[in-house]
């Protein structure tokens, strides 16, 4: 191929990668005006739907499970809803956990709005599919805002002893749910509900704790549920992790306590222990990274530790995060990663970390060998002879582990 032919190519790609950021630009203007356009409070409930497309109240309509009801006009679907969304509101507890009806209770007990908190756009679209909580800028903030002939209604929800007892209910299953598979990764539903039966000290309804569980995940991505039970949004080979459970069933599961399986079921959680912190303090010390980016780069390493990767992929995607000057920099770093892995609760390892299991299964991870580094090399990457020691710490020669 010519110099001619490659500079038309290079020049054709950059028109497309610019067409590209001009139309995500485009859909991220027209996803923000469709938001947070402005809003008039106090409103009432048809007001909000009238300015609703029919297509997003037929969203409403479908998410209500509302039937016969697909060939009616817009006018008369606005009708419709205004009857069932109220009625909806009825049975709002039996499904959301205490901060999605803390939202809706607090925007009720302030005069129909509160400042809308930082939210996902699948969260707003949530919102916007049930009807009850409306987004929008009022005064120049954005809000979060419920329809004032909604207001009476949802505050003696609020004050309802029953009501606030499912709601805790379903918080104490969503978060349970999820701290588990934070730290298992993958769990039957067999198994699922069994844990959950325990640390409840409850039998659960099995079709309450579904649909529960099934609403949570329409708002906030945690878990996902398939042939192979419950998992990890992170795990990509649930199979592979309930394998290597029954391969341990000598091991039993971490016998976790309630709080902590609660604190990692918060949305977000990471478990920031000595050895994770080791890694971002001396990231942040030794390269051109402010502590927020060191904190992200040290968390993909954890996951990585956790679905079973090896040291040398992990070094493999440091590399390319960040740039090694020396041998004496990665032996560095593999050293705290090794340290890292070793105090890394694993999937795999049915919540122990692998320290904590050394003595009955296997040595702890070996520190990288040392050997010859490319500075010239353009990706950064650690070259290593295939008759040199794998930097895993397997023990093996390069060329019969890693390097196949």
């Amino acid at each position: 191929m010519s110099g001619k032919t490659n500079q038309e190519l290079e020049k054709q790609m950059k028109l497309v990668l610019l067409g590209l950021k001009e139309t995500s630009r485009k859909q991220k203007e027209k996803r923000y005006k469709k938001y947070w356009s402005e809003i008039e409070i106090p409103f009432t409930l048809h007001e909000r739907l009238n300015n609703y497309t029919k297509y997003e109240l037929d969203t409403i309509r479908k998410n209500l499970e509302i039937k016969n009801a697909s060939s009616l006009k817009k006018a008369e679907l606005i009708a419709l809803l205004q009857e069932q969304i109220p009625d909806s509101l009825k049975q709002i507890h039996l499904l959301w956990d205490s901060e999605r009806f803390k939202l809706l209770t607090n925007a009720a007990s302030n005069g129909g709005k509160i400042d809308a908190p930082d939210l996902e756009d699948d969260q707003i679209e949530y919102f916007r599919d049930n009807g009850l909580i409306y987004t929008g800028t009022f005064k120049g903030k954005k809000i979060l805002a419920v329809p004032d002939d909604l207001i009476e209604q949802i505050i003696a929800l609020k004050d309802n002893i029953k009501v606030r007892a499912t709601v805790n209910r379903n918080t104490e299953w969503i978060k349970l749910t999820a701290g588990l598979l934070y730290y298992y990764g993958t769990l039957s539903t067999q198994q699922m509900i069994s844990m959950i039966e325990k640390y409840t000290k409850e039998t659960i309804n099995l079709r309450d704790y579904f649909e529960v569980i099934h609403e949570a995940n329409s708002y906030r991505k945690q878990t996902y549920i398939d042939e192979n039970g419950f998992s990890n949004i992170r795990v990509f080979d649930p199979k592979r992790v309930k394998q290597e459970h029954q391969a341990r069933k000598s091991v039993s599961y971490y016998p976790f306590t309630k709080q902590q399986l609660l604190k990692a079921g918060e949305p977000e959680f990471v478990e920031r222990n000595k050895s994770y912190l080791q890694l971002v303090n001396f990231l942040t010390q030794n390269f051109e990274l402010d502590r927020e980016e060191a904190d992200s780069i040290v968390e993909e390493c954890v996951y990585a530790a956790r679905s079973g990767e090896a040291p040398s992929d992990i070094l493999k995607f440091l590399s390319r995060a960040i740039e090694f000057d020396s041998m004496e920099t990665v032996q560095a770093v593999m050293d705290r990663v090794v340290y890292l892995m070793n105090n890394t609760r694993e999937w795999i390892l049915k919540g122990y970390a692998p320290a904590e299991l050394s003595a009955k299964k296997k040595e702890p991870l070996q520190p990288l060998p040392t050997s010859k580094f490319n500075q010239n090399d353009s990706k950064k990457v650690v070259k290593v002879g295939r008759n040199e020691p794998c930097p895993c710490g397997s023990g093996k020669k390069y060329k019969k582990c890693c390097g196949k």
